[in-house]
């Protein structure tokens, strides 16, 4: 049987902290219990595997990225353009050692291109993939670990990925380098998008409440968290936010017809009573309007699990893909 491209570890190039790949198989279904997305929107791009796993399944007709870090919009930019093949180049021929890592640590680069290399060396040296400046080279300075600097870059795999992400360069609206705010004023004035906003699909992945300052080079305070709870209820077309599951996500978000709790533990499902080892939150106005067409078979109401049956992460054919290519038709 032919393996689902969800399953595939290297749907990203990019290995990013609190990365939503397990939510993939949750956001196809939802998408195929609702109208065709002619724009999938990620605003807070990161490793950008849940826009292409969509993508690439016929789950979304195009999508467009933004991200405010300089090296992960520099990193898309680059793979979905002319320069694509020169970036899978300079990845085949990296020389990942601990000075070299120490070196680009350092950089400022001033070009897209220099960004985008620097972008994939660091994620794929550093521990978990964080770009952040406290974060240190895998196997550690002194590299006495099991796992050196280099056991994460696979030269040939991550330039082949490049490449064949850059083949869809035609279906990506926009990458920009830029705030979520200007990421909704783009849009607006996107010739694609003006006579659909209402079928503009979003999916929002900010940075997490706890630890950001320790994952990400860009985050949000307290009042960066609220500022984009109120801007979320005046966005037009649709939109599906995933947070992790904590107090303070909760506090904001459990009241939202919309909201639910996935276990990433093992298969993603929606569980809004259970307290999961490993969970996150996810709210969409999509799966509002499914609630409240109970008795039709569609998502039952808040605190019963919602069984994605066939949509585990171990699927292993393309059943899935078959029924988002039908809906984007």
């Amino acid at each position: 049987m032919k393996k689902n491209r969800f399953t595939n570890p290297y749907i990203s190039p990019l290995r990013y902290p609190g990365g939503k790949r397990k939510l993939i198989p949750l956001i196809a279904d939802l998408i195929s219990r609702s109208q065709p997305v002619p724009l999938f929107v990620e605003p807070f791009a990161g490793g950008a595997s849940v826009s292409i796993g969509l993508l690439e399944a016929g789950c979304v007709e195009n999508i467009a990225l933004s991200d405010k870090d300089f090296l992960v919009a520099s990193f898309w930019k680059t793979v979905f353009s002319a320069r694509a093949t020169e970036l899978a180049e300079m990845v085949l021929s990296a020389e990942i050692t601990l000075d070299n890592w120490k070196m680009i640590k350092r950089a400022q680069p001033s070009t897209e291109i220099e960004a985008a290399f620097n972008c994939i060396f660091l994620n794929r040296t550093s521990f978990s993939g964080i770009l952040n400046d406290q974060a240190g080279p895998i196997g550690g300075q002194k590299q006495q670990s099991e796992y050196t600097i280099d056991c994460r870059f696979n030269r040939e795999k991550l330039a082949s990925r490049i490449l064949e992400l850059s083949e869809l360069q035609e279906r990506v609206v926009f990458v920009e380098c830029q705030d979520y705010a200007q990421t909704f004023d783009q849009v607006r004035q996107t010739a694609f998008c003006q006579d659909r906003l209402d079928q503009v699909l979003w999916y929002f992945d900010p940075p997490f409440f706890e630890k950001a300052d320790k994952l990400y080079r860009h985050t949000f305070n307290d009042t960066g968290h609220l500022l984009f709870r109120q801007l979320l209820r005046h966005i037009e077309g649709h939109w599906i936010l995933s947070y992790d599951d904590v107090p303070q996500a909760r506090h904001y978000y459990s009241g939202d017809p919309g909201f639910a709790r996935v276990n990433l533990s093992y298969n993603a499902r929606i569980d809004s009573n259970e307290r999961l080892s490993s969970s996150e939150i996810v709210v969409s106005d999509i799966i509002a309007e499914l609630r409240r067409r109970q008795g039709q078979g569609c998502i039952p109401a808040m605190g019963e699990v919602l069984s994605l049956k066939g949509f585990q992460e171990t699927i292993s054919d393309n059943a899935l893909s078959e029924r988002c290519s039908e809906r984007a038709v």
